[in-house]
């Protein structure tokens, strides 16, 4: 008779046959064997409770094995032959990929495909040769492990705490196929987990028959950073993907993998573009999928797929690594797969609030302060009427500013602090940074008896790369921070070459203080290994949806309690650390406990495309299977919009040519739009300027007190009655002021134009990154405007308002125009939208237009009244070709747009527009089948492009 074994873990271990406790344990075994055998290539197993499902699994396993000796005993000869032909070829090839390093990427966080060439995609170790021989692998993992290096570090790795669950990690991978590994922060899981797996892939020969591990990383500077760690660690002194290196990475545009490469690094965004390729990831033995506690749209996207497959493929295995948040919900929605959980390695860490740190420098908030909190937000509206001597009325209509109540009322917890301190936490406004206030902790550290002696680096949060420019900026400028000597200031973030950012995570010499630049990419992503303070700003950038407008943008928000606690504990690393938080202790308490996910954040319609691009099936469907599913009517919002912008069949869930050449942006779908055909129309750069201000905001400031001003100087700088041509010049404006003149010229040219330098530096960002995806979509067109105001000619004009139609519809409204006696009185310009009437917003150089004509709108939003934000005039032409559906009203002889959009013109413009749109999707359909096709040239875009420019001259 057989025995039954039980694991320290309470595992049953079943022998072939197998006795029992009590009859009713040999039913429910009898049951389960009979189960087996009726449902086979299903996935019943795992409604089975633990034990039986065990049981199951080693059936399972057992017949496999069998089936591949049979198999493999069977091809033998064959793979052999393969083999040796294999050997051959490779001995032949040339080296020179692997000695041409490749340009280091300076483009921002990878979205939905990253948009990776199809020769970029044949070099991913993903694919293995025929049979999947581990020998040579196997033979240079030996070698690597007697190397003085690998023997160094190995010392170093065993002092992780991550390091003494080795044995068990590796257990619980043998008999689970899902497993969570949740993680302090810095306790090594990120390069150790992978490294434990290949190695015991490799060092244990009877077990593995395929050894092919992907680990994902959401940015690309920790898939760099990582790769390059695991190498050093393996060993190899050739770096990633060098000739005897087991460790490469794949990111956009930089790619590090060799022939001996076995555990690969890479983004989300790579990995979703494989598995346009492979579906089932038939050549991927391990998938590990690291920081998916982000809850990004990408990670949350990757796993449905991932739990699919899953049911496919019974020798796939995935591993999930989280902080130590939430990992009970990633647990139960693969089946309740178990938890390993691992300790950190920390240290005390003491906590500054904002009002300790006001104490303690000596920090004093001018009342004049940019930083200060003027109490003047709220304005009212007066309108006054002024009867003079012929008895005319005169109407004058002033925003007057409305005084808050004054008095400093914190509450008790306060009160030990000085009135110096009270009256700066009072008046400081909590939603900008103050820098003033950081560079005075930044010297204190060095002059305070405390702190200055004491080694370790500052890490700094902040929320975007402007940021960390400004910041960069001034510290660069001031007198108190010597950056020869004392001090050294390092910059990171992943628009930064991958070498400019290594200087983080090397050690300075004594008596030198680091101080590191970082977004939240620092909280988990990567650890900088001597970190003794943390200066927190609180505030970071998130996606969020505008329902005015149905786009997302990047904004500004405050951090949640996890991530403050995140960050935090990266001061206690080495040693007792310390935290200063830039915001209250009351601030902190107002957090919510985590971040809202992504996917329940943002519009979906870029995901929508995704799904379709993959032939995943209806994207309502997919979605519901999702951790947090959305809304079915936030999804039937997002397939409703891209119906509408033609980038969707309207009778199914398939894409059109101008969708499929969306889905290649990972762009909001209007933006997208916009790029597509700036690019065809040879306006890029331009285009791309104003689409990088619907992306984050504009430019032009208004500061209490001085809206006149501000109007005033907005208005001397507008162009063509348009709000987004006249950004267009005040950002080129800037530019040349900065080319010519330096920082000081830069600022004189803001300040003169109410302009925010910082939303300027994001803009150029933004654009550049834009520009980058739509080239590497292989829409690489030279530009037909100029990058002079001057020389933006009316036709030239009259395309980029075209081009922005073709983004914004249907965001356009009829202007009410309003005849007015007298020539100086200024009337508001109202507009009336396929919702109702609106009127174009106070600082918009539109604000008192009358004309007949049509205004297309970014967004509107509702005050006391409705208001059109950022507004171009535009003609009927751009209307006809980029708008809804035409429709001929033959009794009125007219053309309806939409059915309330209305041009009196005869019936053969109605047929030569709807000729003109279906030519355009022709072309766009010829450049998807050859995506290297040249536009420049194309003469169908070239008659719409002259018709556009020439419309008023006719």
């Amino acid at each position: 008779m057989a025995r039954v074994v039980k694991s320290a873990d309470d595992t049953m271990a079943v022998c072939p046959a197998i006795l029992t406790e009590d009859s009713m344990q040999a039913q429910h075994l009898a049951a389960t064997l009979a189960l087996y055998n009726l449902t086979k290539g299903q996935s019943v197993h795992q409604l089975l409770p633990p034990t039986y499902r065990d049981v199951w699994l080693e059936w399972n396993d057992s017949e496999k094995k069998k089936e591949e000796e049979h198999k493999m005993e069977a091809n033998k000869p064959r793979d052999q032959f393969i083999a040796r032909l294999l050997n051959r070829l490779k001995q032949q090839q040339p080296q020179q990929q692997l000695e041409n390093k490749p340009k280091a990427s300076e483009d921002a966080e990878d979205s939905w495909e990253n948009l990776l060439s199809e020769e970029e995609y044949s070099g991913l170790p993903l694919e293995s040769p025929v049979t999947d021989d581990l020998e040579p692998a196997r033979a240079l993992f030996k070698k690597l492990q007697s190397t003085p290096r690998y023997q160094r570090l190995l010392k170093e790795r065993e002092q992780l705490p991550v390091f003494k669950y080795r044995h068990s990690i590796i257990e619980t991978l043998k008999k689970h196929r899902v497993v969570v590994v949740a993680g302090e922060t810095g306790s090594g899981k990120s390069t150790q987990v992978p490294h434990f797996l290949l190695e015991d892939l490799l060092y244990n020969e009877r077990n593995s028959s395929k050894c092919n591990i992907v680990c994902t990383q959401p940015r690309r500077i920790s898939a760099v950073s990582l790769a390059t760690r695991v190498c050093e660690e393996l060993g190899c002194d050739s770096g990633p993907g060098g000739k005897n290196s087991l460790c490469g990475y794949q990111i956009r545009m930089e790619s590090r993998t060799g022939e001996a490469t076995r555990l690969l690094y890479c983004t989300t965004g790579v990995l979703l573009r494989k598995l346009q390729e492979d579906v089932l990831l038939s050549n991927v033995s391990h998938v590990i999928v690291d920081e998916v506690h982000e809850r990004s749209v990408q990670s949350d996207f990757l796993l449905i797929i991932l739990r699919e497959i899953l049911h496919k493929r019974s020798d796939l295995h995935l591993i999930l690594m989280s902080a130590t948040v939430d990992s009970e919900k990633f647990s139960s929605y693969f089946t309740h797969c178990p938890i390993l959980r691992i300790s950190g390695r920390s240290y005390p860490v003491e906590i500054f609030h904002v009002e300790d740190v006001i104490e303690e420098t000596g920090f004093i908030l001018e009342k004049d302060s940019e930083y200060c909190q003027k109490f003047l937000e709220e304005e009212e509206e007066v309108t006054i009427h002024v009867t003079n001597k012929g008895g005319g009325i005169i109407k004058y209509r002033e925003n007057i500013p409305v005084q808050a109540t004054s008095g400093i009322d914190l509450g008790p917890y306060y009160q030990k602090y000085s009135n110096r301190t009270q009256q700066a936490v009072f008046y400081m406004n909590p939603y900008k940074i103050n820098f003033d206030l950081m560079l005075e902790l930044l010297a204190f550290l060095d002059r305070s008896p405390q702190f200055k002696n004491m080694e370790g680096a500052v890490l700094i949060f902040l929320p975007g790369l402007a940021h960390i420019q400004q910041l960069y900026d001034l510290i660069s400028t001031d007198r108190r921070f010597n950056l020869r000597e004392r001090h050294r200031l390092v910059a990171l973030h992943s628009v930064l070459s991958t070498q400019d950012q290594s200087a983080a995570f090397t050690l300075p010499p004594l008596g030198v203080r680091k101080i590191v630049l970082a977004t939240n990419i620092a909280e988990t992503g990567i650890t900088i290994p001597d970190v003794v303070f943390v200066i927190d700003t609180g505030r970071t950038k998130e996606n969020r949806y505008h329902e005015s407008s149905q786009m997302s943008s990047l904004e500004e928000t405050f951090v949640s309690k996890a991530s403050a606690l995140q960050r935090q504990g990266r001061a206690g690393r080495v040693r007792d650390g310390f935290c200063f938080r830039m915001y209250t202790r009351d601030r902190f308490e107002s957090f919510l406990e985590y971040s809202v996910p992504e996917i329940l954040r943002v519009p979906l319609e870029e995901l929508c495309l995704h799904i379709m691009k993959c032939n995943l099936g209806s994207p309502e469907e997919f979605l519901s299977k999702a951790l947090d599913p959305p809304q079915s009517q936030v999804v039937g919002n997002a397939m409703n919009l891209l119906r509408k912008i033609g980038a969707c069949e309207l009778s199914e869930p398939k894409l059109t040519p101008l969708g499929q050449h969306l889905a290649a942006l990972p762009v909001n779908v209007k933006i997208g739009k916009m790029l597509i055909f700036g690019a065809i129309f040879g306006c890029l750069d331009p285009v791309a300027t104003l689409a990088a201000v619907m992306a984050e905001k504009s430019p032009f400031t208004t500061p209490i007190g001085r809206k006149d001003e501000a109007d005033l100087a907005k208005s001397s700088l507008a162009l063509a009655n348009s709000d987004h041509l006249t950004i267009y010049k005040a950002y080129l404006g800037w530019k040349k002021a900065r080319q010519e003149g330096g920082y000081r010229a830069e600022m004189a040219y803001c300040r003169r134009n109410f302009l925010n330098r910082t939303s300027l530096l994001t803009l150029e960002d933004v654009k550049q990154e834009l520009i980058k995806v739509v080239r590497a979509a292989g829409f690489a067109t030279t530009s037909c405007c100029h990058g002079d105001t001057d020389s933006l000619s009316h036709q030239e004009t009259a395309l980029l308002k075209a081009v922005l139609t073709a983004g914004l519809y249907d965001n356009v409204g009829k202007i009410m125009y309003t005849k007015s006696v007298d020539i100086t009185e200024k009337l508001a310009c109202v507009v009336e939208t396929a919702q109702g009437k609106a009127q174009v917003h106070p600082s918009s150089v539109n604000r008192d237009l009358q004309t007949y004509g049509w205004l297309l709108y970014q967004e509107k939003i509702r005050y006391a009244r409705v208001y059109l934000k950022e507004s171009t005039l535009i003609s009927p032409f751009p209307i006809l070709l980029f708008g809804g559906d035409i429709e001929v009203l033959h009794r009125e002889r007219l053309l309806s747009i939409d059915g309330w959009i209305h041009f009196q013109a005869p019936v053969k413009i109605a047929v030569i527009f709807k000729q003109l749109r279906s030519l355009i999707e022709s072309v766009l359909k010829q450049k998807l089948e050859n995506p290297k096709m040249s536009l420049e040239d194309d003469k169908i875009l070239n008659i719409i492009k002259e018709l556009i420019k020439t419309e008023n001259i006719i």
